[in-house]
């Protein structure tokens, strides 16, 4: 799905361009003479301004285009950049994207930080959905009784089906942990290592009584809880992006891509 400007977003950004000094978006961003040579804004100055809604300020540098800053902050464990204009008087949040390409210029720098380390992540107990041989594999953590995760569970299975050389390793994830009958479902599917019982967790089927004891869905719960991870499904991309919500499978493959 392309990115594309909220309706709020873009309603900030036409503020922000009607506010703006005439001379301010003439040139290209990093253009000699452009207004950053006269404009500064130091992470101090940044962090007295946000301090309300930051954690932390990270580093100020020059937007993607002339007349903002960008501001990469830290709120909550997360790096992301936000944008404030050089009058200091409008904040802006989302996405910017280039319309001769559709390139996402939107805090580049500092995509890499919110990686997941995908080597460090246990995945011995996790259901494969998809070809062993595939080259690309995708880490979710699912609820077999959220509603979101059986969709998006239907779509894995389209996936797989659209591209062979994609696999998806399912860690069943209780939302709650404190559900017992959840928790016991997640337990089931784990000790059977069956992609029929994960299949049959999301068509709603009665499982089982767990065949086993394994403390894998704690350590999975441990993990979502280290990532962050809020609600089901998330998804751990090949590359280590963390991404939550439910995705239709065209729209999966091509974000792995």
């Amino acid at each position: 799905m392309k990115p594309f400007l909220s309706a709020c977003v873009l309603a900030m950004v036409l503020a922000l361009f009607l506010s703006a000094p005439a001379g301010a978006f003439r040139k290209e961003a990093g253009a000699p003479g452009d207004c950053a040579e006269c404009h500064k804004l130091s992470s101090e100055e940044a962090g007295r301004i946000l301090g309300k809604i930051v954690d932390n300020v990270v580093a100020v540098v020059p937007g993607p285009f002339p007349g903002v800053w960008e501001v990469d902050v830290v709120r909550n464990g997360k790096t992301y950049p936000l944008y404030l204009d050089y009058s200091r008087r409008f904040l802006i949040n989302g996405q910017f994207i280039r319309l001769s390409d559709m390139a996402n210029l939107t805090g580049s720098r500092y995509q890499d930080l919110n990686r997941v380390d995908v080597a460090s992540i246990p995945v011995q107990d996790a259901i494969r959905v998809g070809s062993k041989t595939a080259k690309k594999t995708v880490i979710v953590l699912s609820d077999p009784t959220c509603p979101y995760c059986v969709k998006l569970h239907g779509e894995i299975k389209k996936a797989v089906a659209m591209d062979p050389d994609v696999a998806f390793l399912v860690m069943p994830y209780p939302r709650n942990p404190n559900d017992k009958a959840t928790y016991r479902q997640c337990v089931a599917i784990v000790c059977s290592k069956s992609e029929k019982m994960l299949d049959d967790a999301y068509a709603g089927k009665a499982l089982p009584e767990p065949a086993c004891k394994t403390d894998a869905v704690d350590r999975t719960i441990r993990l979502a809880e280290r990532l962050r991870i809020e609600g089901t499904p998330a998804m751990i991309l090949p590359d280590g992006r963390l991404v939550s919500g439910f995705m239709e499978a065209e729209a999966l493959l091509a974000r792995i891509k």
